[in-house]
């Protein structure tokens, strides 16, 4: 992937978006220009050798981009152009992310049943999860008085501290990215969570108590309708939580863990940073 890449794959992730979103029964979700470009220009800075397009004989019609943070892997993002797909060029842009990968390897996945099966078919043990959505009753929120609002700059030696407690490596240059696109960043102690406008964006602590707390405290954040991811069966006191919030909890994507990678504490991941 070279720089002048970048808008012709992000307008690929955008159709395939639009694509799948169509094809699953859901209103179409158009991403944001902003965030998408700013997340493709970040990792083609930060790991250049994990980033890949295939080019058709339209011009580019594929994207791949993984990351590797202190000895573990994360595939960040895979998309394929609706009318090549089926043809191979998924399987091929994985298999060149692969080449950068550990024996610490993990994938967040969108719901589409033909990634599900390459990325299984590739050693990933699949773990499914839920998410919860729907509007917010404030009156159920309960204080958190140990969450305060974060500081890029101040808290980043707390959030690398969480982040390899949680999932073996730290932050290193990524809070640049999540602080261009706008997140809010919420701090405890012993945990932190990034919110955006409807949604949580990212949580870890090393406690679920703690965990607990931050996603709270994020939901109140979000907004009057708010949606959780990535809530698998191993965060039982995330699924609690968004139960005793009167949120809707509906099938939805999947965590996908090589043989090596193993995440502990309160975790719900960041779909673009693993």
């Amino acid at each position: 992937m070279r720089l002048a890449d970048v808008e012709p794959a992000f307008e690929v992730q955008r159709r395939a978006v639009v694509d799948l979103s169509c094809r699953m029964g859901r209103a179409p979700w158009d991403m944001p220009a902003g965030r998408g470009l700013v997340r493709l220009r970040h990792l083609l800075q930060t790991d250049p050798d994990s980033c890949w397009v295939h080019e058709g004989e339209q011009g580019v019609d594929g994207v791949a981009q993984a990351l590797v943070r202190d000895g573990t892997w994360f595939l960040s993002l895979l998309m394929v152009d609706p009318p090549v797909q089926g043809t191979g060029v998924g399987t091929a842009l994985l298999d060149a992310t692969l080449t950068t990968s550990t024996d610490r390897s993990w994938i967040t996945s969108t719901d589409d049943p033909a990634a599900l099966r390459r990325y299984r078919r590739a050693g990933f043990a699949l773990h499914p999860a839920y998410t919860a959505t729907g509007p917010l009753d404030r009156s159920l929120l309960t204080p958190t008085p140990g969450v305060r609002e974060g500081s890029y700059a101040e808290d980043v030696a707390l959030v690398d501290r969480v982040l390899r407690h949680c999932r073996g490596a730290g932050v290193h240059g990524d809070l640049a990215f999540v602080e261009a696109v706008g997140l809010q960043l919420l701090v405890h102690e012993q945990g932190f969570a990034l919110v955006r406008p409807g949604a949580l964006a990212w949580l870890a602590a090393t406690t679920e108590a703690a965990g607990r707390e931050l996603l709270m405290a994020a939901v109140a954040a979000a907004g009057d309708g708010v949606e959780v991811d990535w809530l698998t069966a191993q965060q039982q006191w995330a699924i609690e939580l968004c139960l005793d919030l009167r949120l809707s909890l509906r099938a939805g994507a999947t965590v996908c863990l090589g043989d090596g990678m193993r995440l502990t504490g309160a975790y719900l991941p960041n779909g673009a940073l693993g």
